[in-house]
């Protein structure tokens, strides 16, 4: 009988320590979380660049079909369209520096010259 409860005493630690040691590693808030970070990010930057190329689609079908607004909105958009892309380069820049408040504060400008290109490119001639 002693044999036995000397081999609980020993392997009730260890298997103990296994099973924490295991929860530890599995769970992400311990050792991945800059790698959960860095895939937030990005997905963030993906989904800017879809937007960058949205709106440029958005854009050319309404400038090829002849139905923008007039001359001067098609200039403002062409001149927005040119910055997103310039925002997106400044925001992948910023990400390659770890720099999230720069590429959040991007990403927010982006989508806002998406949805006004979107917007006026949709508006039909007067």
């Amino acid at each position: 009988m002693t044999k036995k409860s000397d081999l609980k005493k020993i392997l009730i630690p260890k298997l103990s320590y296994l099973f924490f040691l295991i929860l530890y590693i599995a769970i992400p808030a311990n050792g991945f979380t800059q790698e959960l970070k860095d895939n937030q990010v990005l997905g963030k930057t993906a989904k800017a660049r879809v937007a960058v190329e949205q709106a440029w689609e958005t854009y050319h079908d309404a400038a090829l079909g002849g139905t923008l607004a007039s001359p001067e909105i098609q200039t403002k958009l062409e001149m927005n369209l040119h910055k997103s892309r310039a925002l997106l380069a400044e925001a992948y820049d910023a990400e390659d520096r770890g720099d999230m408040e720069t590429v959040n504060k991007m990403i927010r400008e982006i989508m806002q010259i998406k949805h006004e290109v979107i917007t006026e490119s949709r508006e039909q001639k007067r």
